[in-house]
């Protein structure tokens, strides 16, 4: 027998097998896996609240704690004096910074009100363009004026256009 034969007669033997064995996995991973993004699911909706406590923590304190250590230190760093005392009262300033919690910032209501004034303000400038440019398309000419210029007596506008142009 060649090596051909024998090659082909192991596909023939091993396909069946393979794709029974291969449907037989599906089947018995299908459950586990829908039980498993279920917990999943379950597991994140509980930390939801928990990670955004965390993340509203790092925002509002550490952070502001942290970039007034650094900058503290940075003061206390560039002081006149040796280099010892120097780093001495850096260590200090930043670990009473980052000991002393930040101050929360309150919501402002001037910034609100300035918020609503500018939008106010706005608008009102967006409105009065618009009434501008719209009576700027209006006719200018008065429906109930008299016709003043019917009474004119021109005789002959050409003729004199023509003396004119000859005077010249």
């Amino acid at each position: 027998m060649r090596a051909a034969d024998l090659a082909e007669q192991g596909l023939d033997w091993a396909a069946p097998r393979a794709q029974a064995a291969l449907s037989s996995a599906i089947e018995r991973a299908t459950p586990l896996v829908e039980s498993a993004s279920e917990r999943a699911q379950s597991v994140a909706d509980r930390a939801q609240p928990f990670l955004s406590d965390i993340h509203g923590h790092v925002v509002d304190d550490y952070l502001p704690r942290l970039n007034k250590a650094v900058s503290e230190s940075a003061t206390a760093l560039a002081a006149e004096g040796d280099l010892g005392s120097r780093a001495r009262a850096a260590r200090s300033a930043s670990a009473k910074a980052l000991t002393t919690p930040a101050r929360k910032k309150k919501c402002c209501k001037k910034g609100r009100l300035l918020r609503a004034l500018c939008f106010t303000a706005l608008t009102a400038a967006a409105a009065g363009a618009g009434y501008v440019l719209w009576k700027r398309s209006q006719p200018i000419e008065d429906p109930w004026a008299e016709d003043y210029w019917a009474d004119l007596e021109v005789e002959d506008y050409s003729a004199d256009q023509n003396q004119e142009a000859s005077a010249e």
